[in-house]
């Protein structure tokens, strides 16, 4: 084989290695930087913080070390420790209740540097769900559920009232099931779609 071709092999070679190398995972000191956007306009969100998850063995994901602030830009750079390859990501909140889906979370490589990530932030709504035990009363229970979280399980419920966060923007159900005294169920829902902060009260009589 002839020098010139030898050394141009070699040149490939090198610069394999090193393009590889710059893009598998590994462990250690992990850069990250990037920008948190409001998901409706695209600006950046002052007084919002991020926070690196990991992937659990037992499912879900834990938190890594302390959150991280951003700038008035919403503009973050920061260094953590990873002991693992991969099965991080990371998300970021603002208040008073802006999060960012776990569906939308940018992953992150372990031991390299991450840069230009945009983190999108859902603003919250609420529901107010007023539960009226309207004569004759009824001895009855329940399960509400189309907001966030598992939803609630009410068991011979009284007149109450349950505020529960969801995400803005998004057009979804409330489903509420009655279950009467011989637990025979009764299933209603009402649509809603509500804008960013807002609040809607959805009267729930059994």
């Amino acid at each position: 084989m002839n020098l010139p071709l030898l050394l141009t092999l070699l040149l490939i070679l090198c610069s394999f290695s090193l393009l590889t190398s710059c893009q598998d995972p590994t462990t250690g000191i992990t850069q990250v930087e990037g920008k948190v956007i409001n998901n409706y306009n695209g600006q950046g969100v002052t007084g919002s913080s991020v926070q690196v998850y990991h992937a659990s063995s037992g499912g879900g994901y834990v938190q890594v070390g302390t959150s991280y602030p951003t700038d008035a830009q919403g503009q973050f750079s920061f260094q953590f420790d990873a002991d693992s390859k991969s099965g991080y990501l990371v998300k970021a909140t603002a208040p008073p209740g802006y999060s960012t889906d776990w569906a939308v979370a940018p992953s992150l490589t372990a031991g390299r540097k991450n840069t230009g990530l945009v983190i999108p932030m859902m603003a919250p709504a609420w529901v107010r769900l007023q539960i009226v035990d309207a004569p004759p009363k009824n001895r009855v229970s329940m399960h509400i559920s189309g907001y966030e979280g598992p939803g609630d399980r009410l068991n011979y419920p009284r007149d109450t009232t349950l505020i529960r966060p969801m995400v803005a923007g998004y057009a979804t159900k409330i489903i509420w099931v009655i279950e009467d005294e011989k637990g025979y169920p009764t299933q209603y829902s009402k649509d809603v779609k509500l804008a960013p902060l807002d609040t809607s009260t959805i009267p729930i009589t059994f």
